[in-house]
């Protein structure tokens, strides 16, 4: 079948966004600023972004086959969970919104809950460990917090979407009923749980953070990822958690809570005039 159009330009534009915030915005930091003559820094870029990259492909390789060959599925659908939101195995509430005001409505709601459990927790899962003296605060934000939570969501999606795409193939072959096969991707839940344990042993073996507690917060991330249909929800929560505890460590909570407050009362109004009629998405959604 031909791929349709629609699904074709919001995948392409996602992951252009997604490159150049992993790929292109901390190189242009590290060799503006000569972080890069920090060989810890160098490797840890690599490390994030050629693995971010190689889950990129994946994915690709998953999407293209998936709308191309099985389009339009009325049974099991044909959607990874990445650009796909509202699409089976998700749920249809989604297709209400626009991929943007997806991406809107989640950076202000889970931004706003980041910045409160920052000021009463102050706990990171994620981060880079090292990063040169040459780096501004501003560069060091910008570094981690882009860097780090696309590399590793990536890495997670990549995950889900083999899940689903293996559970879709055993699902046609043996003529699976649909709730059988909503069911079977769902419990690719805890699948996303222990994946978080693993890239936290793998990455961040010396955090005194409880296993139980990333296991919980990649649980929840994969949770909203099937739901949705979309990679843009889980980012922005795990964008919230990385941001706002550096952001703590160059800013005193009183003035963080300031300036993070305009900004999100400022991003709510904009979400308020954009979409004015339609908070909660179009009425109808087909």
């Amino acid at each position: 079948m031909s791929l349709n159009k629609k699904n074709l330009l919001r995948f392409l534009a996602l992951s252009a966004v997604l490159i150049f915030i992993m790929i292109t915005v901390p190189k242009t930091i590290g060799l503006s600023r000569e972080g890069f003559d920090v060989a810890e820094v160098l490797r840890q870029y690599f490390f994030y972004a050629v693995t971010g990259g190689i889950s990129m492909l994946g994915i690709w390789f998953l999407f293209f086959y998936e709308h191309r060959e099985i389009e339009d599925d009325s049974k099991y659908g044909s959607g990874i969970c990445y650009s796909s939101q509202g699409e089976k195995p998700a749920l249809s509430f989604f297709k209400r919104f626009t991929q943007f005001q997806l991406f809107l409505a989640s950076f202000i709601l889970f931004c706003t809950i980041g910045l409160f459990t920052y000021l009463t927790s102050q706990v990171s899962f994620t981060g880079i460990a090292t990063l040169g003296q040459q780096f501004t605060e501003i560069d060091s934000l910008l570094f981690s917090s882009f860097l780090v939570p696309v590399a590793e969501n990536l890495d997670l999606m990549f995950l889900v979407a083999l899940g689903i795409f293996t559970l879709r193939y055993y699902a046609r072959k043996n003529n699976w009923q649909a709730a059988n096969f909503i069911g079977s991707v769902y419990a690719l839940i805890l699948l996303g749980g222990l994946f978080g344990v693993a890239n936290h042993l793998l990455r961040y073996a010396g955090s005194d953070i409880a296993l139980i507690t990333v296991f919980l917060f990649w649980f929840v991330g994969t949770a909203i990822t099937l739901l949705t249909g979309s990679f843009l929800p889980f980012l922005c929560l795990h964008f919230a958690n990385n941001f706002f505890f550096d952001l703590g460590r160059f800013m005193s909570s009183e003035l963080m809570l300031v300036y993070s407050s305009i900004v999100l009362i400022l991003l709510g109004i904009t979400y308020f005039i954009m979409y004015n009629g339609r908070l909660f998405g179009r009425g109808d959604t087909e």
